[in-house]
Order: C-alpha cells, then sequence, then structure tokens
C-alpha cells in the first residue's frame, strides 16, 4: 500500500484528572482543556523529571481539536477521551471557535495574543471538502496549496511554512519543520501559532533586581541567577502547609501568571503528585488580595520535544496505529495515522513582563492578609503558568528547576 503522510504543525499549562465533565459552553471548554492540560504535563514531567518544562496545552488542544473535526469511530473516541473533548462533534467545534474569539477579545492595551491557523495541502490530493470547510470555519485557517512531491517544491514550502510561523512567533520558534519530518509522501499541514507578550500590571524595578542570588536547583546543588524583586506587591495570595501561590497580573488584568512554590526546599517532585485541576480551580477561589514581598528569577526557557509516547499513555494510542487508526473525515478514506507529535515552546520572564510562544507538529501517515507582608521568593523549583482570566483558559504552563538552563 501506498504510504501517505499528514503533517498538522501548531504554534504556542498540567495534571491527571480522569473525567472531562464540564458545565457551560466557554467556560466547559476551557475547564476541559485545562485538565488535558494537566494530565499531559504529569506525563512531560515524568520524561524529564529534573529539568525545566514548558509547553502550550491550548496550542496543543487547538491543533488536535483539528485533528480530531476529522477522526472518526475509535479513533475519535480515544481522542475525545484523551483531550476531554465532545463527543458531539456538531457542537463542538463551534463552541470551540467561541473559546478563541473569546480569548482573543480579552486582550487589550499592553498585551498582545495571537492565535493563527493555516493548512498547507497537496494541491493534487483528494480531501474531503467537508473537512477543510470545517477548519476554515471554525479555526479561521488559511489554506494554502503546495506540492511535496517535488523535493524542490517541498523544500520551498517548508520554508514557506517556517517563515510564516517565525512571523506569528514575532521569529521566536525557527525551522519547526525540519527536512527530515516531512517527505514525498506528505499531503497536508495544518498550523496553528499562538503568540504572547505582555507587561505586568506593575513592572519589576530593573535597579531591585538582585544580582547573583541563589536559586536551590535541590538540597545540595545552587545557581547564581538574577532574582526580580518588587517589596510592595499587592496580589492575589493564598498558602498552606505545603505551598505559597501568588498570581501576578498582566497589564489590564486581562491574563495572569499563577506560581505555585513548595514550602519545602527540595519538594516538588512531592508536590506536583497532589496538584490536579481540582486543587487548582480549589486554589484560586482560595487567592486573595494581599500585600507581598515577592522575589521572582528571571528565566528563558526553550523547549523542543515529541509528544507521541505521552499522548499514547494518555489514552490515544489508535490514532498512531497505522492498522487501527481511523481519519476518514479528512479524506473518506482510512488512510492516514498519526506517526509524530512534535513540540516548541518559548518563554521569557524578565522586569517588565513576559513573552511566550510554541509550536507542535503532528504528523501522520496514511494507513491571606497579615499586618506585615509576606515573602514569596522563588529561589527554588516551582511550577507556573499563564492564564486567560475571562475564560479560565491556560495557555501556558511549565516549571522552573534551573532557571540558568535555557
Amino acid at each position: 500500500m501506498k504510504k501517505f503522510s499528514l503533517i498538522f504543525t501548531i504554534i504556542i499549562f498540567a495534571i491527571i484528572n480522569i473525567s472531562c465533565y464540564a458545565q457551560s459552553i466557554d467556560t466547559a471548554i476551557a475547564n476541559n482543556n485545562n485538565i488535558f492540560a494537566f494530565k499531559l504535563y504529569n506525563e512531560l514531567k515524568a520524561e524529564k523529571p529534573d529539568q525545566n518544562l514548558f509547553f502550550s496545552p491550548f496550542s496543543i488542544s487547538t491543533a488536535l481539536a483539528m485533528t480530531y473535526a476529522g477522526a472518526r469511530g475509535e479513533t475519535e473516541k480515544q481522542i475525545s477521551q484523551t483531550l476531554c473533548f465532545s463527543i458531539n462533534q456538531n457542537t463542538f467545534h463551534e463552541n470551540f471557535s467561541s473559546l478563541i474569539n473569546e480569548i482573543e477579545k480579552d486582550t487589550v492595551g499592553g498585551t498582545k495574543l495571537t492565535i493563527a491557523n493555516s493548512l498547507w495541502a497537496q494541491k493534487d490530493f483528494k480531501f474531503l471538502y467537508s473537512f477543510f470547510d470545517l477548519v476554515e470555519k471554525h479555526y479561521d485557517a488559511i489554506l494554502k496549496n503546495v506540492d511535496f512531491r517535488n523535493y524542490a517544491e517541498r523544500e520551498k514550502a517548508r520554508k514557506e511554512l517556517n517563515s510564516w510561523v517565525e512571523q506569528k512567533t514575532n521569529d521566536k520558534i525557527k525551522e519547526l519543520v525540519k527536512e527530515k519530518d516531512i517527505d514525498e509522501y506528505t499531503r497536508l499541514i495544518l498550523v496553528n501559532a499562538i503568540y504572547f507578550k505582555s507587561t505586568w500590571e506593575k513592572a519589576f524595578d530593573s535597579t531591585r533586581t538582585k544580582k547573583d542570588e541563589l536559586f536551590n536547583v535541590s538540597s545540595n546543588n545552587t545557581v547564581k541567577v538574577d532574582m526580580m524583586h518588587n517589596n510592595e506587591a499587592r496580589v492575589k495570595y493564598y498558602e498552606n502547609e505545603e505551598m505559597q501561590v501568588v498570581e501576578i497580573p498582566y497589564k489590564n488584568d486581562s491574563l495572569s501568571m499563577v506560581i505555585f512554590l513548595p514550602k519545602k526546599m527540595d519538594g516538588i517532585n512531592e508536590f506536583e503528585k497532589s496538584l490536579n485541576n481540582e486543587t487548582y480551580l480549589k486554589t484560586l477561589k482560595s487567592l486573595l488580595p494581599n500585600d507581598i514581598d515577592l522575589y521572582i528569577p528571571k528565566f528563558t526557557t526553550k523547549f523542543d520535544f515529541k509528544l507521541d509516547s505521552a499522548l499514547k499513555n494518555m489514552g490515544m494510542p489508535i490514532a498512531f496505529d497505522a492498522s487501527k487508526a481511523d481519519f476518514s473525515g479528512m479524506t473518506g478514506r482510512k488512510d492516514l495515522y498519526i506517526s509524530h507529535v512534535l513540540h516548541q515552546a518559548y518563554i521569557n520572564v524578565n522586569e517588565s513582563g513576559t513573552e511566550a510562544t510554541a509550536a507542535t507538529a503532528v504528523i501522520m501517515n496514511m494507513t491571606s492578609a497579615l499586618m506585615y507582608p509576606k515573602v514569596f521568593k522563588a529561589d527554588h523549583s516551582f511550577i507556573y503558568l499563564i492564564k486567560d482570566n475571562a475564560t479560565g483558559s491556560i495557555l501556558f504552563m511549565g516549571k522552573i528547576m534551573n532557571p540558568k538552563e535555557q
């Protein structure tokens, strides 16, 4: 049987919770996407237990939502359960589109958040018009007809695609699709790009940044970092016996960063076991405005890894099985399966604010108030995320084990 490949590329947080039930439309999809984010976080941190971690669950959900549009049968069911997608595709994509529009609408002056999609299709390969129509309608994807069969034309298309990705990510994601990722059997690339940049509601004074502060990578290993400091931070705060949590708003309070800091200096691994979507939601409800003496390290992190094993382990192995996968909603035939899911992500956190973006390629082949300020000093491993405050969507998520590592 002739082999064909389908590449889905996407750009831009995370913990175990089996059920995928939710309440209202935008918030329901956002909540279910967050459940997926925490599940995926657990899989990825298991692969890289002592390393920094950063990814965009929203970007991955968006790309796989477009993939889901072409899934049928057991493949459709497994993707639905793994991603916490509604099994009713008649309304799911319309509602997901509504969520995207709501998130983009929330970003106002001082914040830039863009979500863009594109389809790069083999010009003479037969896809169902209904599939393209659905993706274009609900995900606002532009369609590019290219030729993957010829090497010169394939390279031209790849470079054009990568250039599009770079432009959408402010040149932070370069060469998302490498030469080895596509071949003469490639038939379609779906691209989702997400880019975020914003200033803090109250910027850190760079003159207060402390140079060569010690950050505890572990109980017996420290590195020197630039530690940002705001001794008059009025932010939302919560603590219990295990952790301290702060929510730091970006400009106009449309988005914010939430940081979970275990109280034990080397307690990140144990703390991760207790963090899931349910405890995350409870923590958000417990956050109250407080005066905080705030310390956060400056950091830049970039990641490039495969999601194949994580997604299989999470419950969608059939999508990767050439003999069982069913993506007939794309072509009318059971001739496609996922061979790889690649992901790249980048974040920079400094005194003025945050810049974050990410990219993923899914390759498919055929067949508390106090009298004195609390001190929050992130001088050891911590988990962080960036969320849209109106919908609750977790847009980015990560962990810092060593701020000096990139």
